[in-house]
């Protein structure tokens, strides 16, 4: 890329030089030939006073004198009619193909005062201006000059504008290059970071230098997606370790079970063995369609499939389901619900996050405790509320426990379920654009509140509540 922008650079460059350059020659050329046009006329100017005020024989004179002065192969003059008739001339042995324009004549008849023409010459190596113009009555200067310095001097101009132009092409190549160079560090650095990363050295970040450029916004954003990489990484592991926790001990009573099997002959302990293995077989795959239905839910894997759901009918019915599980526990529990309250959600998710706050919240309320559940409605969210008067939740718990396989701490909670209830309910309410919150106090109870946005779900045109 560096030797690309060092082309692009150069090329530019060039190719703008080479258009100030034509610029400048044409002003030259122009500003040149103007000036030999102005000289020309004051000629003509001149012999027209000197015919109005010493007559002729002061113009032929005057003629004789400018052609010995300049040279008579650089210039000549002629006198004429206005019908082309030479009256009068310098030496003409050197422009012997010289005549009389009478394009030029006519002009000048029409009224002109003058008429200036270029002509190339097969005898001469350079062109020749000339000017035609009327200096009295019936009477018409013709001189010519040879433009011989004009085009020497320009040729002296292209002749040094091109090595000039090939050292400064040379010098923005290499000013090109030393910029690329000093654009792409920033690259380079980002490159060798990724180089070394992929060797496996995942602690290693692209150095920050502040210069507010693109490149700084481009290290800081590598750098923020390996920090991201690096949590995830770490959570992979630690979510790996936890499965492999969690799968050892099922795993261990089945083949626990299964070995019994094998050394007893009792159909009715089959029975009971082959009970105790279907049993630990759905809670193991009960644990990875959790897992699966929460790194779905994470990642926007699935879409939602959005319906109009009443949400205060779907927390009625999932109260009305968990009130045995309350009364045999001896908890009460109570609802504050609004008559209705019509939400765009995927009802089977939405059940499962209802579900598994109620049964969190169940689990750890003890007898004689209290469970309620809220739904409080506004024009932008719904808030569903779900508090008990359990165990509550500790400080050094509190802000892991949506983390999945995370259990609060044994000396302070009993052990139940496998820790993926919050970590779904949590990426249930973020698919659906809203966030769950906790407070909670030891030994007094928590309060899980879980807030969903009623748009862009919300569809305008469905009923309120």
């Amino acid at each position: 890329m560096a030797f690309r922008l060092t082309l692009w650079y150069g090329g530019i460059f060039t190719i703008s030089a080479l258009v100030a350059f034509s610029a400048l020659y044409l002003v030259i050329s122009s500003v040149i030939q103007e000036r030999r046009n102005e000289d020309l006329l004051e000629d003509v100017e001149e012999f027209s006073t000197l015919l109005a005020t010493q007559g002729l024989d002061a113009v032929k004179a005057e003629m004789a004198w400018e052609a010995m002065s300049d040279g008579a192969e650089n210039i000549f003059l002629r006198l004429l009619s206005t019908d082309g008739r030479e009256l009068e001339s310098t030496d003409m042995s050197l422009w012997r193909n010289i005549g009389s324009s009478t394009n030029a004549l006519e002009k000048l008849k029409n009224g002109a005062n003058h008429v200036l023409e270029t002509l190339t010459l097969p005898e001469h190596e350079h062109r020749v201006r000339m000017v035609y113009g009327i200096i009295g009555p019936d009477t018409i200067m013709q001189i010519g000059e040879l433009l011989e310095e004009d085009e020497e001097f320009l040729a002296i101009f292209r002749e040094v504008f091109l090595p000039i132009m090939a050292v400064m092409t040379i010098a923005a190549a290499l000013m090109g290059w030393f910029m690329a160079r000093c654009a792409m560090a920033g690259v380079e650095e980002v490159t060798q970071t990724a180089v070394e990363i992929s060797k496996g050295a995942f602690d290693r970040r692209v150095p920050l230098k502040v210069r507010g450029d693109e490149i700084e916004r481009l290290a800081t954003t590598f750098n923020h997606m390996l920090d991201r990489i690096s949590v995830l990484i770490r959570e992979m592991r630690e979510m790996t370790d936890n499965i492999a926790h969690d799968l050892r001990s099922p795993l261990a009573r089945m083949r626990a079970a299964s070995e019994m099997a094998l050394t007893t002959s009792s159909v009715d302990e089959h029975k009971t063995i082959a009970a105790g293995i279907i049993e630990e077989c759905d809670r193991l795959l009960g644990m990875i369609n959790t897992m699966l239905d929460i790194a779905e839910a994470e990642s926007g894997a699935g879409e939602l499939v959005l319906e109009e759901v009443d949400m205060a009918d779907m927390i009625r019915q999932a109260c009305e389901l968990f009130q045995p599980i309350a009364e045999n526990n001896s908890v009460t529990m109570t609802t504050e619900l609004p008559d209705g309250c019509v939400f765009r959600g995927e009802s089977r998710k939405l059940q499962r996050m209802i579900a598994n706050l109620l049964d969190n919240a169940l689990k750890y309320t003890p007898s004689e405790g209290t469970v309620k559940v809220a739904l409080t409605v506004t024009n932008e969210q719904i808030a569903i509320s779900v508090s008990d008067t359990g165990l509550g939740i500790s400080e050094e718990d509190l802000p892991h426990i949506f983390k999945r396989f995370y259990t609060c701490n044994k000396k302070t909670q009993p052990q139940h379920g496998t820790g993926l209830g919050l970590s779904l309910v949590k990426a249930i309410a973020r698919a659906h654009g809203g966030h769950v919150h906790v407070t909670s106090r030891p030994g007094k109870g928590s309060t899980f509140t879980v807030t969903l946005p009623r748009s862009p779900l919300h569809h305008p045109g469905q009923p309120s509540i």
